[in-house]
């Protein structure tokens, strides 16, 4: 029972208390908190907006999460799935780290910008939109002996589409322009395939055998690897 400290309040308190009844104080107190009025909740609006894509140092766009867009008067790209793999691979003396591998669609081309791609992906036509898988990887030497190395040979998709990575690829990078690892050197790389059927969620990565480049003997052979969308 509330006491109060100003003399005749304490008994005229208790007075109320003892007429009512231990039963009916449990009620009068459940009555009360009925009563009140709801309390309004600390809400928050969620936000499904997608982040602006950054640059890096060179001044290329990246586009690492699904629904970004990467426009230029020649094109637009759009990030339509993304594979954050993180994966190495032991093809002795290498090790080949698999960054990432994005499902990209390319539309808004130009004629000039369709023309150049036939050419680098080594293809007949190029239609509206395109659909394209991008590899990121990097390959590093452990040892200090010279090696041949072919990286990225052939990808295979869960449509049954099998693309030749040597001849398809229309992204050239400097890595690729010397398949020689002169001692222990690191190199990173970047690939672009395009598909017949983006409706994709699977894709095998086959990479290629290392050779040493004083005997011609190879060391390793091609390795395989599988990664899923989903």
């Amino acid at each position: 029972m509330k006491r109060f400290t100003f003399g005749g309040l304490i008994l005229s308190t208790g007075l109320i208390l003892s007429g009512c009844g231990g039963s009916d104080e449990t009620t009068s107190v459940s009555e009360e908190k009925a009563k009140e009025e709801p309390k309004i909740a600390e809400q928050k609006e969620v936000k499904n907006e997608i982040p602006k894509p950054e640059k890096d140092e060179a001044g290329n766009t990246i586009l690492d999460v699904v629904g970004q867009k990467a426009e230029s008067p020649e094109v637009t790209a759009e990030l339509i799935k993304i594979k954050e793999v993180n994966e190495t691979l032991d093809i002795a003396p290498l090790t080949v780290k698999v960054k990432n591998i994005k499902l990209l669609k390319l539309s808004n081309m130009t004629e000039d910008y369709k023309e150049g791609l036939k050419l680098a992906a080594d293809t007949d036509t190029i239609g509206d939109e395109v659909t394209y898988l991008q590899i990121a990887y990097e390959a590093e030497n452990k040892e200090e002996k010279n090696i041949e190395w072919y990286d990225l040979m052939n990808v295979v998709t869960d449509k049954g589409e099998q693309i030749d990575a040597q001849m398809k690829d229309f992204i050239t990078d400097d890595s690729e322009l010397d398949s020689e690892f002169l001692g222990k050197v690191k190199k990173e790389y970047t690939d672009g395939l395009i598909l017949k059927n983006g409706d994709i969620n699977k894709v095998k990565l086959i990479f290629g055998y290392t050779t040493d480049s004083t005997s011609y003997e190879d060391i390793t052979p091609e390795q395989q690897v599988e990664y899923s969308f989903e």
